[in-house]
């Protein structure tokens, strides 16, 4: 196997360093080859296995070569075209490589040939062979077939190491893509998250105003009782007749404005209460968000991915139904029933309107989803009886989570079935 040539651009410099100089050349650690001395097909893997490529630019500056906007394959170019002979550049080289494996290969060279083929089997396949490499390099008593195994196996492992190369770009490409898909659901979010924590601000003011208000009542209240006793004890006392007509008339006055009073303050408890209920399912609603988040986020290191390889992943344009749930949560629920190739469909799971809508929904619907915990218990029984009544699979799930929602749709979820059938 001829060396490689050097291409013209090197050599004027080439002539330079080739030329034998008055330098004494190193003894080394024992009586081995020299870097000029070694098997040709052996120069080339040499410099690239046993010399990292800092090292390389150093033995060039040592010799006076600039690198300066070279290529590693020029500076590797340069180093296995020196070789040729002796000269200040391969013996920059044969030091190099000599004071970097003398402790290694010094006992690999008094080993007789089938010892050290042995030893250099299982130094290549445990992946550290560079300093054993060297040595059946520069070993003068290795035959001619060990040594063309030797290459052999170098050679080889080279083709390996660019096929194992290629497949890891292929999955560097797709981890890649699917790191930009999980950006985008992440920002997306991320928004609606911070348009949940603007919603909650809000109703913690309009709370907050309201508790004022009452307070604000509750204090009116208070002063009409202490007047209405007033004039009660004062009725109850000796006062004339037509006093007590008057007192009479302003007591009726006072209880008919005690009532309205009463009324209003029903009013605003009932209001109060619910707000309340509205404030505490949005908190919960942003700590269910959350934990969404944090698991998209962690969704592509998974261990057991679903991927279209999965007999699950695909429903074939399969309409489902959300009853309930997260309403600020609905275009999360989408995303995950139409990344499956299904069509979703959502009910708040309000009465108020009457069931005729559900109904109609339940009917072209192929499949129901019904969290238990975002659903009162009437909207639950009626999701099951029209599922009964439309022979509709209904899913009843034990959370309004992504994760909750993605098991239903892989049969995975610990929910109750309620078969329509």
């Amino acid at each position: 196997m001829k060396s490689m040539k050097i291409r013209k651009p090197y050599v004027k410099a080439m002539k330079k360093l080739c030329n034998p100089l008055d330098e004494k050349p190193d003894s080394g650690c024992l009586s081995i080859l020299k870097f000029w001395e070694i098997e040709s097909f052996f120069k080339c893997p040499a410099v690239g296995i046993c010399l990292t490529l800092s090292e390389q630019k150093q033995i060039l500056k040592k010799a006076g070569v600039s690198f300066k906007g070279k290529s590693p394959f020029e500076i590797h170019e340069i180093l296995v075209g020196c070789s040729e002979n002796e000269n200040r550049l391969s013996r920059q080289v044969d030091r190099r490589m000599n004071r970097k494996y003398c402790a290694e290969i010094e006992p690999l060279l008094k080993l007789n040939e089938k010892v050290f083929m042995g030893h250099w089997a299982s130094c290549f396949f445990g992946g550290e062979f560079a300093g054993v490499f060297w040595a059946a390099a520069t070993k003068p008593d290795l035959s001619a077939e060990s040594r063309g195994l030797i290459f052999g196996d170098i050679h080889m492992a080279m083709h390996k190491n660019v096929e194992h190369i290629a497949r890891i770009k292929q999955q560097l490409a797709f981890y890649r893509e699917e790191a930009v898909k999980m950006n985008v659901k992440a920002n997306e979010a991320v928004r609606t998250r911070r348009n949940l924590q603007k919603e909650n601000a809000k109703l913690q003011r309009d709370g907050d105003d309201l508790r004022r208000q009452l307070a604000v009542r509750e204090e009116d209240i208070n002063q009409l009782n202490q007047l209405l006793s007033k004039e009660k004890s004062k009725i109850a006392s000796h006062a004339p007749e037509r006093e007590k007509k008057c007192m009479g008339w302003d007591l009726s006055h006072y209880s008919k404005a005690m009532k309205e009073k009463d009324a209003m303050l029903a009013v605003f408890i009932r209001k109060n209460r619910q707000l309340s209920d509205a404030l505490n399912k949005e908190k919960a609603a942003g700590i269910s968000l959350k934990r969404e988040l944090k698991m998209l986020v962690h969704a592509p290191f998974r261990a057991e991915r679903c991927d279209k390889t999965c007999p699950s992943y695909d429903l074939c344009k399969r309409r489902v139904l959300m009853v309930g749930g997260l309403t600020k949560m609905a275009a999360l629920y989408r995303d995950v029933i139409e990344g499956q190739n299904g069509i979703f469909e959502y009910h708040d799971g309000y009465m108020q309107k009457g069931a005729k809508t559900l109904e109609s929904r339940v009917r072209r619907a192929d499949m129901v989803l019904c969290p238990v915990t975002c659903n009162s218990h009437a909207a639950c029984t009626l999701v099951k009886k029209l599922g009964k009544k439309h022979k509709k699979p209904v899913r009843l799930l034990a959370g309004a989570s992504l994760s909750a929602v993605g098991e239903a749709l892989t049969g995975k979820g610990g929910g109750v079935y309620a078969s329509g059938n």
